[in-house]
């Protein structure tokens, strides 16, 4: 599951070029346009959705919300009158470095649970990463926890699987089978088509070439809405400029500019004092009605900025 993770490479010689561990040898690749390589991209992952079909006939006889594994194949011969995925598949866009890249999602299966994760939330899954030409870099055939945004000692998913699992619902029941695992019944069931800017772009973890595109199929079993500072609220509700990243860029998530001892930005969704007052951002009232949303924190002084996030509170 090492490959859905983010990852951080050096940079070097002005930017141009960087080194990115993979095994034990340094591989030198050089930096490319963002827009040029999304164009490229965009195009490669056209081409597919146009030329391959999924196995749908065995999910259309699935019985009792039982999951089958989304297979892809070539539209010819035998399987010319195949539906194109490029006719299946919904679009959602994500803007990332003034680019907006594309996610094509596929619904295979919308699930019938109560919850549907956000960027910001955890994940219980079993999915399958591989490149456009079938390769496979990675698998998960027992379920796993996802941490989408991941924590302050940990990295999250890359931004397009987080993307694609959204409005996907969690399963309706859980079922202990003899040998002591646990199956899920009515689950999401989909795949997501992924740029490589929104994956590890100029990165090469193992079986990932630079620059790949990638393709993830996904079984949503469980979804765990997040908290991860634990300060009263979600995590989704610390996004304060509403890009769909708990780590943007600068200031914009991290009201009071502070790191930890590591230099690390203490971004609000991870910061227990997010105005740095010295007041714990729990004990200022920011959830009244203990909801998780922030929409109705105590304004003592009715500036319009709730206590937890001013840090000039008048009475």
């Amino acid at each position: 599951m090492n490959y859905l993770k983010k990852i951080g490479c050096i940079a070097f010689i002005a930017a141009i070029l960087i080194s990115c561990g993979s095994d034990d040898d340094d591989v030198t690749i050089e930096i490319r346009d963002p827009q040029e390589v999304y164009e490229e991209d965009l195009a490669e992952i056209t081409t597919f959705l146009q030329t391959h079909f999924y196995n749908q006939d065995e999910f259309e006889n699935t019985p009792d919300g039982e999951d089958f594994q989304i297979v892809f194949d070539t539209i010819a011969g035998d399987n010319s009158d195949r539906i194109p995925l490029s006719e299946q598949v919904t679009s959602r866009t994500l803007r990332r470095d003034d680019i907006d890249y594309q996610v094509f999602v596929l619904n295979v299966r919308q699930g019938s649970g109560d919850r549907q994760p956000t960027f910001a939330d955890s994940t219980l899954v079993t999915y399958t990463g591989s490149l456009l030409n079938g390769s496979v870099f990675d698998t998960s055939v027992n379920p796993v926890w996802l941490d989408l945004p991941g924590s302050s000692t940990t990295f999250g998913v890359v931004d397009g699987f987080a993307a694609g699992i959204e409005g996907f619902n969690d399963a309706t029941t859980t079922i202990a089978n003899p040998d002591g695992t646990v199956s899920f019944r009515n689950g999401g069931i989909g795949a997501m088509f992924i740029p490589s800017g929104l994956g590890y772009f100029s990165s090469s973890p193992v079986g990932i070439p630079p620059y790949s595109p990638l393709i993830f199929t996904f079984q949503l079993r469980r979804v765990k809405f997040t908290d991860h500072d634990g300060d009263g609220i979600l995590s989704i509700y610390e996004d304060l400029n509403g890009d769909k990243d708990l780590r943007s860029a600068g200031f914009l998530d991290n009201t009071d500019r502070d790191f930890n001892q590591n230099r690390l930005p203490l971004y609000n969704y991870i910061d227990r004092d997010d105005d740095g007052d010295g007041i714990l951002t729990k004990d200022e009232n920011p959830d009244p009605n203990g909801d998780g949303n922030p929409n109705d924190a105590l304004d003592t002084d009715g500036d319009g900025i709730p206590d937890y996030l001013d840090n000039r509170t008048e009475v």
